[in-house]
């Protein structure tokens, strides 16, 4: 019988026909399980576990927000590393006060840092666990790794916060001392964290008490609203920074990887000061990706990729060369060919100005404002005759299409022009070479009002030779905010210290130095295209950064003469060899919009 079987094979192998082998069957689907997990005081934490069904020990991802992963885990990071790496278990938990999680939602509360810590050394006690875990997640997620990072609990092996802020004060809440309602009130009361419970009906229809008591979360939990705490702490006040990893950074010493974007018109790009903290403290286990862009850039497929590689060898041990990586890879011109990537990449060993300085990286590099809206290198060497702007509101260039709120599409407001009279704009010589510019800058205005007190926005954009703008970046001052830390400031990045203390009202009519941080960007400017300066009022349009009327209606003036030397400082870096030297499609580089130049 044998014997017939293989004179049929080999009948069959030539004559080109071969049996098929049987398909391998598909893995079993993972095994879920929800729970709930009771933290020290008695609060009962909602929580999700994913694991692959295969028996055996798994490092555990941790997802912590207040955006539903109790119940409902993020699923992209579920399908990337539970089914098919199929190597991770991965746990969502909602905080306190959201979704079913019990307790009274308080943004960024120490208990929310502690519950996190209790998590995780419940989760390395499990017995498909092998005793490590790394979170994951941008935003929500990404912020909330940073406060229980500083715990250091015991099995915590590695942090990958996407898209966070540092600073609570300066990068989100009120960056340059000016509230920053749109954002604060549309993540207070429209993406508020306390509405997960609509994600669970089953749970709620079958009375599951924790998801229930997610129905009226949102009234109990309104003395502790963000927007109600922001209206309440006008100063970088104890509660402030408490709330600011920042503070608390000599804490952290998990390995991490960050993932932050120039244009993030949710936590913006001041956040990037935190890896600066990191890097002058001398620490050696972090890595960053920096990139022009949106909040979602973290969910891109190179970051993701990346992301994968980081935890196998923090998590997993392999060795698969990621200590070799750049300590920062900063993405150019992403979204240049249509695909969410960078243009080219450039790895750096340092990010804080004190080591690009010292390593002859980074220069300032000076453009003076100047009579007829010009940027030039020379200051002014007599009289020039000051520019006058009413403070009317800017122009908007945010996406306030979120939260299906019914506002205007993307960039709808950007093409418009702004009014005449209700700005100033100084523009530079075209370029004669290729220049790069990467980290914060300073706008250094001085300044006469007709009011007290008065709102600053700054914007700078590239004005190229096709005649086309597109957008960088922006900074914002409150001037009686205008008291500079001197030990903090220097020459590229105005810090001010943002205490009632030091407010001081302008004097009408008196010429003042005002200093304005321009948040940091990367931006290559091309042979032939031009720098703009736009000075206005913050804009008061409902997009997701905006920013109440000033109480008084100011004249403002920007002076530039020979005993008042106004400029533009810029972070100039090195050119990198691997640019591109073709100008992208205007439009195509994502969150930076494009226009005709509305100055022609």
């Amino acid at each position: 019988m044998r014997r017939r079987v293989v004179v049929c094979l080999v009948a069959l192998a030539a004559t080109g026909v071969v049996p098929l082998a049987r398909a391998a069957a598909p893995p079993p689907p993972p095994v879920r399980q929800s729970g709930y997990l009771a933290m020290a005081d008695g609060v009962k934490l909602r929580y999700t576990v994913v694991r692959p069904a295969k028996s055996g020990t798994y490092p555990t991802l941790f997802e912590y927000s207040g955006y539903d992963p109790g119940t409902n885990p993020d699923a992209a990071y579920v399908d990337q590393f539970v089914v098919k790496d199929g190597g991770y278990a991965y746990i969502g938990v909602n905080v306190r006060g959201t979704g079913c999680s019990e307790g009274t939602f308080d943004f960024f509360q120490p208990k929310e840092a502690t519950d996190g810590a209790a998590v995780i050394k419940w989760v390395t006690s499990q017995p498909w666990s092998s005793g490590k875990v790394g979170m994951i997640g941008k935003s929500f997620p990404g912020i909330t790794q940073l406060f229980v990072a500083e715990q250091r609990p015991p099995g915590l092996a590695a942090i990958a916060p996407g898209h966070f802020f540092g600073d609570a004060y300066r990068d989100i809440a009120r960056p340059g001392g000016i509230m920053n309602d749109g954002f604060s009130s549309l993540w207070s009361f429209v993406g508020q964290p306390s509405y997960e419970f609509q994600s669970s009906p089953k749970q709620v229809a079958a009375g599951d008490a924790g998801c229930r008591r997610g129905i009226t979360a949102g009234a109990t939990g309104l003395p502790t609203n963000p927007f109600v705490q922001l209206l309440q702490h006008q100063w970088d006040d104890a509660l402030v920074r408490e709330r600011s990893p920042d503070t608390h950074l000599d804490r952290i010493q998990v390995p991490m990887l960050a993932t932050l974007s120039w244009q993030d018109e949710q936590l913006g790009s001041r956040n990037t000061d935190l890896l600066a903290r990191l890097d002058d403290m001398g620490r050696s286990n972090w890595w960053a990706t920096l990139t022009n862009g949106d909040h979602g850039m973290a969910r891109t497929k190179t970051e993701l990729a990346d992301l994968e590689r980081f935890y196998d060898h923090f998590l997993k041990g392999e060795a698969n060369g990621w200590e070799t990586r750049p300590r920062v890879q900063v993405w150019w011109d992403a979204g240049r060919d249509g695909a969410r990537a960078p243009g080219w990449v450039t790895g750096m060993a340092h990010w804080s100005e004190k080591w690009r300085t010292h390593d002859q990286q980074l220069a300032p590099f000076a453009l003076a404002l100047r009579s007829g809206g010009a940027l030039r290198p020379a200051p002014p060497a007599a009289a020039e005759g000051g520019d006058t702007f009413v403070d009317a509101g800017g122009q908007s260039i945010g996406n306030p299409k979120y939260g299906s709120s019914g506002l205007p599409d993307s960039y709808a407001l950007w093409s418009s022009p702004p009014a005449p009279g209700s700005f100033l704009a100084y523009t530079s010589a075209p370029f004669a070479a290729d220049r790069t510019f990467l980290g914060s800058a300073s706008v250094d205005l001085w300044l006469s009002s007709s009011a007290p007190d008065t709102d600053l926005e700054v914007m700078l954009t590239e004005v190229r030779p096709d005649g086309t703008e597109v957008y960088v970046q922006k900074g914002w001052l409150k001037a009686s905010h205008r008291k500079l830390d001197p030990l903090l400031s220097t020459a590229l990045r105005p810090y001010q210290t943002h205490q009632a203390a030091d407010a001081a009202n302008l004097r009408p009519g008196a010429a003042t130095m005002v200093r304005v941080e321009l948040f940091p960007f990367g931006a290559l400017i091309r042979k032939g295209s031009r720098v703009r300066l736009w000075v206005q009022a913050p804009t008061a349009l409902p997009e997701l950064w905006a920013f109440a009327p000033s109480p008084y209606p100011a004249v403002d003036t920007v002076l530039h003469d020979a005993a008042h030397v106004s400029r533009l400082v810029l972070p100039l870096v090195p050119n990198d060899a691997n640019r591109v030297a073709a100008f992208p499609r205007c439009g195509s580089l994502i969150h930076q919009p494009c226009r005709p130049d509305p100055l022609g």
